[in-house]
């Protein structure tokens, strides 16, 4: 038995990366036997190991991330040189921690994700290059997404954090191996820096129980104002940019045109009710947290601006939409992650960046029709499974005032004729998701992950 440690600057969130870590904790403890900690920045999940400086939010790593990856503002830093002397004192205090929590729990192997590729923390990328010499420990660095994608969520400020990310994006030592979560990451890195690795695609838990309505979260449409005749289309994502949701705000928008919306009447909801064209609402309902990290802007602000221009019931739940079940300090309910998807009727998906795509395999497995907007990994690594998708196409227009990405108005109108043709169609909406289910339960199954983890932890000279 190993003891194994995840590192993320926040775990035990609805996040990409915090979700699939905890696939991969599922895995290594309940089938493979061994122990593992999450050591993290965050403070609000118990059990988590916490070095505070690992969070984005915390002072000075939230001033390195603003000024270093964003815009580099000399009224708060000074000079370059200043900066520089910034990044290396808090990597510092990093490295020592991290040593301090790695020795005392005994660690014998490290699991780094994204803090080593993903650019929002110059400090940690070069603490834990210091601390896998240190320890001579072996390491997996497990790459969601690297500084140079088409993301726009980083962009290097000066030199100073330009050849930190050439040096430490990612640490390549002996006895390191790296994972992908895609094949296109996997060339480029190649590419750029001789760096090969392992592609483990983002899984899920095909073997757990159906999610279904009980008795706490039948009430999640009655908390957030939605009646059970109401049609909820789920946007399950972080709110930042690259999700591209001012495009689920269109394809509702024309879902909302009186034709569309009678053809609808009379389709039972997920919460079993009926929808009634004449009165009856269509809720956009977005689950994840408004994201500060990173080049946002006023993203969400202009998110609203778009739904209210068009009439469109948009709605952020994020607040009491987390990782696990619980309650507010005021008592009121905080929802799973799963049970927005248990009165959902459709999830939309219209990212123009994605590292893999989580959200479209939970749908998957909730058995919904999905909007997407083929992003480049899509079209890499997923599209050719085959899955039956409802797609706004992989060309972007153009931007709007505000920077919101458009498609051809086309794309829009068909995706939403496609949609409601789905949802209006009970025989057909049941076989698109069975379909789809038996192909995400094949391929991206903890059977599939099991076998990818085995591999490399034989290769970390850790036996199972």
């Amino acid at each position: 038995m190993a003891n194994i440690s995840f590192f993320q600057n926040r775990l035990g969130r609805t996040d990409g990366v915090s979700l699939e870590v905890d696939k991969w904790r599922r895995v290594l403890t309940e089938r493979l036997g061994h122990r593992v900690w999450y050591c993290s920045g965050n403070d609000d999940v118990p059990g988590n190991h916490v070095i505070p400086e690992m969070y984005a939010h915390h002072p000075t790593t939230w001033k390195i991330l603003r000024n270093g990856t964003v815009a580099f503002e000399a009224a708060e830093v000074g000079s370059e040189e200043a900066l520089e002397e910034l990044i290396y004192a808090h990597a510092d205090i990093l490295e020592e921690r991290l040593l301090r929590f790695i020795e005392d729990e005994h660690i014998d192997l490290l699991v780094p994700n994204n803090l080593c590729s993903g650019g929002y923390q110059p400090a940690a990328a070069i603490a834990f290059h210091r601390v896998i010499r240190r320890s001579g420990l072996p390491a997996i660095i497990h790459s969601h997404d690297f500084y140079y994608e088409d993301s726009g969520e980083v962009n290097a400020t000066c030199h100073t954090v330009a050849s930190i990310y050439d040096r430490y994006f990612p640490t390549k030592l002996p006895r390191v191996q790296h994972v992908f979560i895609n094949r296109i990451a996997q060339a480029e890195l190649r590419r750029r820096k001789n760096i090969a690795g392992t592609v483990v695609p983002n899984v899920f838990d095909f073997d757990q129980e159906p999610w279904q309505q009980d008795e706490v979260n039948a009430g999640l449409r009655a908390a957030f104002g939605i009646a059970d005749d109401d049609l909820v289309f789920l946007q399950a994502t972080r709110i930042l940019d690259r999700k591209g949701i001012e495009l689920a705000i269109d394809t509702v928008a024309a879902i909302e045109e009186p034709a569309r919306r009678r053809s609808l009447d009379g389709v039972r909801t997920a919460s079993g009710g009926v929808f009634k064209a004449a009165s009856s609402k269509i809720v956009l309902l977005c689950a994840g947290i408004v994201e500060t990290i990173g080049i946002s802007g006023d993203y969400w602000g202009a998110l609203q601006a778009k739904a209210t221009a068009l009439g469109v019931d948009l709605r952020h739940v994020g607040d009491r939409v987390q990782h696990s079940r619980g309650r507010l300090a005021n008592g009121d309910t905080v929802f799973s992650l799963w049970d927005s998807y248990v009165h959902a009727d459709c999830v939309t998906y219209p990212s123009i960046w994605e590292g893999w795509g989580n959200q479209f395999i939970e749908a998957v497995f909730a058995r919904l029709p999905v909007l997407i907007f083929e992003y480049p990994v899509w079209t890499s690594d997923l599209a050719q499974a085959g899955f039956d998708v409802v797609s706004l196409g992989n060309e972007i227009s153009d931007r709007d005032q505000a920077g919101l990405v458009q498609v051809a108005p086309e794309r829009i109108t068909a995706a939403a004729d496609a949609l409601c043709a789905i949802l209006a169609d009970p025989a057909r909406r049941q076989a698109l998701g069975e379909h789809n289910y038996a192909i995400g339960r094949q391929r991206y199954g903890l059977d599939a992950l099991q076998g990818l983890i085995e591999g490399l932890l034989a290769g970390a000279g850790i036996t199972t």
